[in-house]
């Protein structure tokens, strides 16, 4: 296992790192003019890791499939096909409507991210995201929490994949914790709950930066801190117990050996 201190761009890229812990999201194209996503057939040249965020998309996630799948139907039926307009053009139309909010989440969690980042850095914050991200600030000084590694990429070569974790931190008794800040939308009468699988990330993330000996034997907390993109201010931290990652950290190694194999790759050979 090895730890990196270099900070990723984040971006669009395929999720993927190369054995010394370089981020290698995008790759040029063979006419040296730009660059595109990085693709398994990539990987398999350039010997790259795959992100822990790659290889849970192997699963699907009912939830945001459903969602994705109403707005699509709503805005096709907001805007019906205009008179004389090709199927493939009204398809076109739709999907370019219905990939805007999902871009523009990207963008808003990319520049929570950084703003977060910046804060810790002394740096200003654009004026428009302090309402966003100050409970979050105000969760740590309550709880007593201490940062002592923020954006750091992690490559884990026992078990081929690699990411980069948010926080690293301490408990005011010595709890070692992982945090992973969320970007998400929200309703005013719903909970706020994670995915399938995010705890998963975290308890991959822990057992990399810790070791596998001490996420079992000692314990790691962890925690998914979601910061509302639709109601300023709202802000809510799913904690995760010792046990809870222990049980989640067994599941991804298997997790693991199953996209090896559904991929025919193995970065670690």
């Amino acid at each position: 296992m090895a730890i990196l201190s270099a900070k990723p761009k984040r971006g669009s890229g395929g999720h993927w790192y190369t054995a010394q812990g370089e981020p290698k999201h995008t790759v040029p194209y063979a006419n040296g003019e730009g660059e595109r996503n990085t693709k398994l057939s990539d990987a398999r040249k350039l010997k790259l890791y795959p992100s822990v965020t790659s290889i849970l998309a192997l699963f699907a996630k009912p939830g945001l499939d459903r969602w994705k799948e109403d707005r699509l139907l709503r805005i096709a039926y907001d805007n019906p096909r205009k008179m004389d307009e090709t199927f493939e053009r009204f398809a076109d139309r739709c999907l370019l409507e219905h990939e805007k909010p999902v871009e523009e989440a990207a963008s808003f969690g990319t520049r929570v991210h950084d703003a977060i980042e910046q804060y810790y850095e002394g740096k200003p914050i654009d004026d428009d995201l302090i309402e966003y991200i100050q409970p979050a600030f105000d969760w740590k000084q309550e709880h007593q929490l201490t940062f002592f590694e923020r954006e750091k990429v992690l490559i884990n070569h026992e078990h081929g994949f690699a990411g980069t974790v948010d926080i690293i931190g301490k408990g005011p008794e010595g709890q070692n914790f992982i945090v992973d800040w969320k970007t998400k939308r929200t309703d005013p009468e719903k909970k706020i709950t994670p995915y399938d699988f995010q705890i998963h990330q975290i308890a991959a993330y822990g057992a990399t930066y810790f070791g596998e000996d001490r996420m079992m034997s000692e314990g790691i907390y962890g925690a998914n801190c979601f910061i509302s993109s639709t109601e300023k201010g709202r802000f809510h931290a799913v904690s995760y117990s010792p046990d809870e990652l222990r049980d989640a950290w067994k599941v991804f190694k298997g997790v693991c050996e199953i996209w090896r194999s559904l991929k025919n790759y193995d970065p670690r050979v």
